[in-house]
């Protein structure tokens, strides 16, 4: 099926798409936000918000394209791109920050891009970094042209310094992006919009308040889909459904797998949800309609760990719920990736709580990601949160670093103070993980997609063993 994803509007936007392509930029980190070593930096993130927007751009006409920043220096990317003559006075840098962490990489930037084209305007995005308290950002990015806050899809337009008299640019459905506009595609896994926001209130979550959002129909994603097979070329590509809690029922499910059959599309696929919603029917179904790995936000076994966080406020029956969703991922060859969260007032009976429930369903698990509470964001947005964990026995390593850097990490409690919570952090995920399970999930989604298995074994030798997160074979 051929899709025309270039529309011209009129003749206005065909003058102003004479432009140079607009340049987005996801910025990168100088070093990996858990654990820096060889095999952390081969790991590829597709900023898929970056790409809404400069696919918006190229389906109204515009040229646009995205370079992410990885673990390049931003000298060098400022200077290669100045270089290949993208880097000018007469057309912005839309600069999105995907992350806290990548903060002071897209400071290093901005400066490299004024150092080489003094009137450049930067126009810095990025929801979670923007929207918590933009004087703060401001004083962090001196030299952006303008801070956009929220998502910018209803305004990219204007931000453009487009002049439209009145019409509208073409939305576009997210589960259509582009990838062709991503710098070096071919190495990235891609990505198909599912839902949005949450709404479930667990206390950690940026968006515990922001409404669930009904699921694509099965017909719009399959169409995504086999817009990514002609994209790529091939059909050894394994989508990400994006959602940050897919929340499928068994019809949707149904009309899901039947609509990949009827057309023939059989990608193997990855998505997120809540460990006590998908229901074990519905993992069948959904199973035939190519879900291979399933991420899975347990973050603790532990009755009063569940409850601090909010995360349930029956624990027994959530979990419950949980052991039947993981059984039934591995009846039905899903893999399940477990991401567990020590959490604030954590103790060596919680847990062993935690590892002995984990130990019951050792047989289900493909993986397990073991990481502590991080409190995100300038003061005047942490102060509340960073309270309650205080209250729960937690305490700043660093008091300034919400201030300096927007992240603080955290002594979770008098007797795991921060080295012990990664210690056990480590060999709570070596307890679950063998370095073949590793491999398997990175590679399914993070990792460049002509990654080699003896390039995997030569990054654990360039690795101190010692901050990796799985046994070694």
């Amino acid at each position: 099926m051929t899709r025309q994803w270039s529309t011209a509007i009129g003749a206005a936007m065909r003058i102003e798409a004479e432009r140079q392509a607009v340049l987005f930029v996801s910025a990168g980190m100088f070093a990996p936000k858990k654990r820096d070593h060889a095999l952390a930096r081969r790991q590829l993130y597709l900023n898929y918000g970056a790409l809404a927007l400069a696919t918006r751009c190229e389906l109204n006409g515009v040229p646009a394209r995205l370079v992410h920043g990885e673990h390049e220096r931003p000298e060098e990317l400022a200077a290669r791109l100045y270089e290949a003559g993208e880097i000018r006075s007469d057309s912005p840098v839309m600069l999105s920050i995907p992350s806290f962490y990548a903060l002071p990489w897209a400071q290093v930037f901005c400066e490299e891009l004024v150092r080489f084209e003094r009137g450049v305007q930067i126009i810095v995005g990025g929801r979670w970094v923007t929207g918590p308290d933009k004087d703060w950002l401001a004083g962090k990015l001196p030299l952006a042209s303008k801070i956009v806050q929220g998502l910018a899809e209803g305004q990219i337009e204007q931000l453009l310094g487009y002049s439209l008299a009145g019409s509208q640019w073409q939305g576009g459905p997210l589960w259509r992006l582009n990838h062709r506009l991503i710098q070096g595609f071919q190495r990235y896994q891609p990505s198909i919009e599912a839902s949005r926001g949450c709404g479930m209130r667990c206390a950690f979550c940026e968006e515990r308040d922001i409404r669930l959002t009904d699921l694509q129909e099965p017909a719009a994603l399959v169409d995504g889909m086999e817009r990514l097979v002609e994209d790529y070329g091939d059909r050894d590509i394994h989508p990400y459904l994006q959602s940050s809690y897919f929340l499928p029922n068994l019809r949707w499910a149904g009309r899901l797998a039947d609509e990949t059959a009827r057309r023939g599309i059989k990608l193997a696929w990855r998505t997120e949800s809540r460990v006590d919603s998908i229901r074990p029917e519905t993992v069948e179904k959904l199973a035939e309609a190519g879900l291979k790995v399933l991420d899975l936000g347990l973050e603790s076994a532990a009755p009063t760990q569940i409850k601090a966080m909010n995360k349930a406020g029956n624990p027994q029956r959530y979990l419950e719920a949980a052991s039947r969703l993981l059984e039934a991922c591995a009846q039905h060859g899903v893999w399940a990736k477990v991401n567990v969260m020590l959490y604030a007032g954590e103790s060596a009976h919680t847990l062993r709580q935690t590892q002995d429930w984990l130990d019951e369903h050792a047989h289900c698990i493909k993986g397990v990601s073991v990481g502590p509470v991080v409190v995100y964001g300038p003061p005047r947005h942490s102060a509340e949160f960073m309270c309650e964990l205080q209250r729960l026995g937690a305490s700043p390593v660093d008091p300034d670093s919400a201030e300096d850097l927007g992240v603080t990490a955290l002594h979770l409690s008098s007797t795991l103070d921060e080295c012990e919570v990664e210690a056990r952090a480590l060999e709570l995920s070596r307890r679950y993980m063998s370095q073949t399970d590793y491999f398997d999930l990175k590679r399914f989604s993070y990792y460049p997609r002509d990654y080699t298995h003896a390039q995997f074994l030569a990054d654990i030798a360039a690795s101190d063993a010692s901050r990796l997160p799985f046994r070694l074979q």
